[in-house]
């Protein structure tokens, strides 16, 4: 805990950190709920697992501007059975939050355990219940409904391409007042990430997420976000290094796919860095992508 209330200091600090807030109320509207579940628990300082309950915690930055901010969701990575909370969820939030950035960490459903596993579309439905909560406090927290974006990394990058990609309704979800409100995307992220359904090098963390109907043909196709690219996806940012052990092939068939359809995109592809780093320097090039994205974010920052 310490060492990330410093990083956040160095990074600047939040305004206010909401603590984790359920996204579905009464927690039994959650679709799936399972009130059998056990709970969550950390395995580590750094991965937390087991995680159930949906929620979000949001973080606004220190002196709000007057004019409203864009926000960013972000997705923390973990192979869809844990989730890097911090490394990839608190510490973004503190650098978003230096670029007068609201942040919104959102805390999905993962699982390992066999007896109360969490497949797709529960992780989907999440990260749309959390675009639409934002757009839903736009006002209250003096957030730009038009600028809402979403940052993911690993299999939370997998994750923040389907919820930048994926048009049409959701199997599941609800009909409450958030969920009728748009889950649009304004411009999408993608750290590292896992992307690809049905190649030979898709990575292990999508074995075992989806049912039946999503591992072949259609269904397939439909949880590739790159094959889901239209000339209505909104501009896109993506990171990998070349020795990754996610194939850098999945962020080349993203930016392919945004290319071929006019789509805007800009593409770091670092020689080495390796894999989960989020934004902790390692001496490595990927510690060049912060500097990158933050040039690449003005352009949804209001003018002075």
């Amino acid at each position: 805990m310490k060492a990330v209330l410093m990083c956040l200091l160095m990074m600047g600090t939040a305004f206010g950190e909401s603590g984790w807030q359920p996204l579905w109320q009464p927690k039994e509207n959650t679709p799936g709920y399972d009130a059998a579940a056990p709970a969550e628990y950390k395995l580590d300082a750094e991965r937390t697992t087991s995680i159930h309950m949906p929620a979000y915690s949001l973080y606004l930055p220190e002196g709000r501007p007057g004019k409203p901010m864009p926000a960013v969701c972000i997705f923390p990575g973990g192979a869809y059975c844990i989730l890097a909370l911090d490394l990839e969820g608190s510490e973004l939030a503190g650098w978003l939050n230096k670029q007068g950035i609201a942040a919104i960490v959102v805390k999905y459903r993962v699982s390992s355990d066999p007896k109360h596993p969490e497949r797709f579309p529960r992780q989907l439905m999440d990260a749309r219940r959390a675009i639409r909560t934002v757009r839903s406090h736009a006002k209250e927290w003096n957030i730009d409904p038009d600028k809402i974006g979403v940052i993911g990394f690993s299999a939370g990058g997998h994750l923040a391409a389907l919820a930048t990609t994926w048009t049409g309704p959701l199997e599941g979800e609800t009909d409450d007042a958030i969920d009728k409100i748009s889950p649009a995307v304004n411009f999408g992220m993608f750290i590292y990430p896992v992307i690809s359904m049905g190649r030979p090098y898709t990575h292990s963390s999508l074995k075992g997420l989806f049912p039946q109907q999503y591992v072949q043909g259609e269904g397939m196709a439909r949880v590739s976000p790159d094959r889901q690219v239209t000339e209505q996806t909104p501009p896109l940012f993506v990171v990998q290094s070349a020795d990754d052990f996610v194939s850098p092939l999945n962020s080349l068939d993203i930016v392919r796919a945004a290319q071929e359809k006019g789509v805007p995109v800009e593409y770091h592809l670092y020689r080495t860095g390796g894999h989960g780093y989020g934004v902790r320097l390692q001496n490595k090039p990927t510690d060049a992508w912060p500097q990158a994205a933050e040039q690449w974010l003005k352009q949804f920052k209001p003018e002075n």
